[in-house]
């Protein structure tokens, strides 16, 4: 009796083993073989994936998108709805302020692979300025710190 009850708990724990092992596996190739995440490059050169907020323009901080919700972020495009900041520039960037444009839509693609992995490397964002429809588009490509 003895080497019976031995033997089935012996043969469970290699079971056991043998499964674990076996998931162990399928979670490494399957992380192995999914693509890496598509990220956005921060002003302080940190990757980041949907951000609430996020800075356009790091030189002058014109452009931003604040409280972003994003419908979408694959390996090829995301899309969202931002409250999205621009200057105007009226009647000079200097001396006027961001405007905020709730509801507007906003779309990254073109991802490149860089030294800080995949990366989106153009941003789009359709807004409405006094009920007509605008955009705003922007693209890393070019930029040192992108590369």
């Amino acid at each position: 009796m003895f080497r019976t009850r031995f033997a089935f708990t012996t043969l469970g724990a290699v079971l056991l083993l043998t499964s674990a092992m076996s998931a162990t596996t399928a979670l490494a190739s399957a992380s192995a073989s999914a693509p890496a995440t598509v990220k956005l490059l921060t002003c302080t050169g940190k990757t980041v994936s949907e951000p609430a907020t996020f800075v356009i323009s790091c030189a002058d901080g014109n452009a931003e998108l604040t409280a972003t919700k994003w419908s979408n972020w694959s390996a090829t495009s995301a899309t969202g709805v931002t409250l999205f900041g621009l200057n105007l520039c009226t009647p000079d960037c200097a001396a006027s302020s961001i405007t905020f444009f709730p509801d507007s839509k906003v779309r990254l693609s073109a991802p490149e692979v860089t030294k800080h992995g995949r990366l989106y490397s153009s941003m789009v964002v359709r807004y409405k300025l006094h009920g007509k429809s605008e955009t705003f588009s922007f693209s890393w490509k070019g930029d040192p710190s992108f590369q």
